[in-house]
């Protein structure tokens, strides 16, 4: 396995949007909204919730532009797994230690103009509360010096929750929310300033809880449609 991934393969990841649009659309109703704040061009990261493997595909489906990924590593163990996510242009990741690889060629890629999905939380929730989003939100949009769009995803933890095996039928819904400038944690004037490494991380943890904040104002909205 290429530990940096490849470049997506346009042809088949337009073959697998359009059969997953399908499936979801038919299967589950699937519905999207605030898909207007996704920037057309340039770099950006779509920061979204996640409590079910059906996630990275009903938010690939909903994006109305091309996703990058990043998936831990030991989804590369199935040849079968190995081939599709390699004409994704999946990044893999190693969850275990500090994966610099990993994280340099998201940076590469988000300043390179592509748009990157993460699911911040770390890993799927059991539950469909809204977990803690980790820093590391913060760190790539900083680096890569990119805005973060927001996403909650409701319905794919009723449709196959985490420790199920069976999907069940549900109604899917996705919801975009406004871009968050990575400018958005700069601290301002009359805050203290601390050793670079501690204000970077505080920058960090400041994005990170932006975008929590968002989440649950779209959470909020959804819950009153």
């Amino acid at each position: 396995m290429a530990r940096s991934g490849r470049a997506m393969n346009p042809g088949s990841y337009r073959c697998v949007k359009a059969c997953a649009g399908l499936f979801l659309r038919v299967g589950f109703r699937l519905r999207v909204r605030g898909a207007e704040y996704m920037p057309r061009t340039g770099g950006v990261l779509v920061a979204a919730n996640h409590v079910s493997y059906l996630d990275p595909l009903v938010v690939g489906v909903a994006c109305p532009r091309p996703l990058t990924f990043m998936a831990r590593s030991t989804l590369w163990r199935s040849p079968f797994m190995h081939l599709f996510l390699w004409q994704m242009g999946v990044i893999p990741i190693m969850r275990s230690e500090g994966d610099v690889a990993a994280v340099r060629e998201a940076i590469r890629r988000l300043r390179a103009g592509e748009a990157l999905a993460i699911f911040p939380e770390g890993a799927r929730q059991w539950t469909p509360t809204l977990g803690d989003v980790k820093r590391g939100v913060g760190l790539l949009a900083i680096a890569g010096q990119v805005p973060v769009v927001p996403a909650i995803v409701r319905g794919t933890y009723d449709a196959l929750p985490r420790g199920s095996g069976w999907l069940r039928r549900a109604k899917i819904q996705v919801a975009f929310g406004p871009q968050i400038a990575y400018t958005e944690s700069r601290f301002t004037a009359d805050q203290p300033k601390g050793e670079p490494s501690t204000e970077l991380a505080a920058r960090h943890e400041a994005l990170a809880e932006a975008v929590t904040q968002r989440w649950r104002q779209l959470q909020d909205e959804l819950s009153h449609e």
